[in-house]
């Protein structure tokens, strides 16, 4: 069969590159012909560009200063950082070309997500037809999509309720965005472990590059956050191990700080981790995927809903601290933990590939 998936590919963002190459690789696996069709929309592209003023631009002069040196010093650091992650999609995303006339009459099947393909704030502030298979001529279904909702305006769910029920079949990543969406539709909404899970570790370690060292606290949060770089050298110093750091975007360069990785060099940070401190949902799901030892921090907000939701599958809910909470520094028993994972991984599995036959 042949399939397209249309998701966040084309942010030079970790996880969003990792997840589309873990959904494709996956329902290769099971025979079918695959590729992500290479829909770059404007707000995505505008902000990993190389060249953009709005790196430094500020009505304020004193600030429009500051940024120009920042941006002096960073210059290097983000061009080497769109060539690696251009260069992951253009050797291991099959990509498909896109034109605002395709009507993806090519695929039998298209995928939506995963990712935040459903929140507005990360498209344009509105919401994306392209990502609700507007105009599409085959069957059209979601897989893990997601996004930041804690309650619905009455126009989003108009919206949600219209564009939905064109699906053929519907699954999200979070149990929260489940029961917002759910009234709104006759389709059942289907719970689902993100693409990362679902592919597991065998995917990824065709194409990880290790790290040559070996005892590291490995430190990734989305943006700089300082409660989080407390948390990573007191459980540093408490374990005697140096941190090492991966940015989510380019910064003044400091020690252990790593800012130009590959997608492929980043999961052998993480599988080669000794101990993971994040804030990240896919920071949360390679650490869980590699068996590692770690803490999340819980940012009190929205975005927190993507990690407990994950969290509280696997009954790890003692893994999320609270601002200034203390680390009992307790074992995790991946026996456990893969054994529920299995079980929602096999869900998630039997649910795609019905998706998939559906049309």
């Amino acid at each position: 069969m042949k399939i397209g998936i249309i998701t966040f590919h084309c942010a030079h963002n970790y996880g969003a590159v990792l997840q589309a190459y873990a959904l494709k690789e996956f329902l290769k696996s099971s025979g079918h012909s695959v590729n992500v069709v290479n829909y770059r929309p404007s707000y995505i592209v505008n902000s990993f560009r190389k060249f953009n003023p709005r790196y430094w631009l500020s009505r304020n002069p004193y600030k429009c200063i500051i940024r120009l040196i920042t941006e002096l010093i960073v210059k290097p650091i983000r061009i080497r950082r769109w060539y690696v992650f251009e260069s992951y999609m253009d050797e291991y995303l099959d990509l498909y070309p896109y034109s605002k006339e395709n009507n993806f009459s090519y695929f039998e099947t298209l995928v939506l997500g995963s990712d935040q393909i459903w929140n507005p704030k990360l498209t344009g502030g509105k919401f994306d037809g392209v990502y609700f298979g507007n105009n599409a001529k085959c069957n059209v279904i979601s897989y893990a999509a997601s996004s930041r909702f804690e309650s619905l305006s009455r126009e989003q769910q108009n919206y949600f309720s219209i564009n939905l029920s064109k699906l053929k079949s519907i699954s999200v990543r979070e149990s929260s965005l489940a029961d917002l969406l759910q009234p709104l539709i006759i389709q059942d909404i289907n719970v689902v472990v993100d693409p990362t899970l679902l592919a597991g570790r065998k995917v990824f370690d065709k194409v990880a590059i290790l790290p040559k060292k070996k005892k590291y606290l490995l430190l990734y949060q989305i943006g700089q956050w300082s409660e989080l770089n407390k948390l990573a050298k007191k459980i540093a110093k408490k374990l005697n191990l140096d941190i090492i750091e991966i940015s989510s975007h380019p910064i003044q360069p400091r020690t252990g700080l790593v800012q130009t990785a590959s997608p492929n060099e980043f999961v052998g940070y993480f599988k080669n981790a000794t101990f993971i401190v994040t804030t990240s949902f896919h920071g949360l799901a390679f650490s869980i995927m590699y068996n590692k030892q770690f803490y999340c921090l819980k940012k009190n907000s929205d975005s927190d809903l993507r990690l407990f939701s994950l969290l509280d599958k696997l009954d790890l809910q003692g893994r999320f601290l609270e601002l200034g909470e203390v680390p009992d520094y307790g074992f995790i028993d991946y026996n456990n933990v893969n054994q529920k994972l299995e079980k929602v991984r096999k869900k998630s599995m039997e649910y795609l590939q019905k998706a998939i036959c559906s049309n």
